[in-house]
């Protein structure tokens, strides 16, 4: 049974993502008029960010590994950004720019968790009492 704890680090993920979804979706445009100019730039499933940025929250609420906040949401940059990589690689619209995601999403992962979702969850009491 899902727990109110739950439900709310869910909403907190979900919600965070949801806000802040323009700038992906907007930074993935500019990067495909840089690095592939003229050519059709893949869809990507920018749209699932919120719920997956959701159920990662829950399972850390769950789940609370003994890992920061934000190496947990870098974590999460960080498996995003290979999963990126392997999907331009198999179909074979790989460039070498996209190997820089590696890095840098994962940074970006850690700031915005350990500086918005931790102190959301803090707040609306998802690192409470886990009894």
């Amino acid at each position: 049974m899902l727990r109110r704890r739950e439900l709310l680090a869910y909403l907190v993920g979900a919600g965070t993502a949801g806000t802040i979804l323009v700038g992906p979706y907007t930074l993935r445009l500019v990067a495909g008029e840089i690095y592939m100019p003229g050519r059709a730039i893949p869809v990507a499933p920018v749209v699932l960010l919120p719920i997956l940025w959701g159920i990662w929250n829950l399972i850390w609420a769950r789940r609370h590994p003994h890992v920061s906040i934000g190496v947990w949401g870098s974590l999460f940059g960080f498996l995003g950004a290979s999963g990126i990589n392997a999907y331009l690689a198999l179909a074979g619209i790989w460039f070498p720019a996209a190997v820089l995601l590696v890095a840098f999403l994962p940074v970006v992962y850690w700031l915005l968790w350990r500086l918005v979702i931790g102190p959301l969850n803090e707040a609306l009491g998802v690192e409470g009492d886990r009894s």
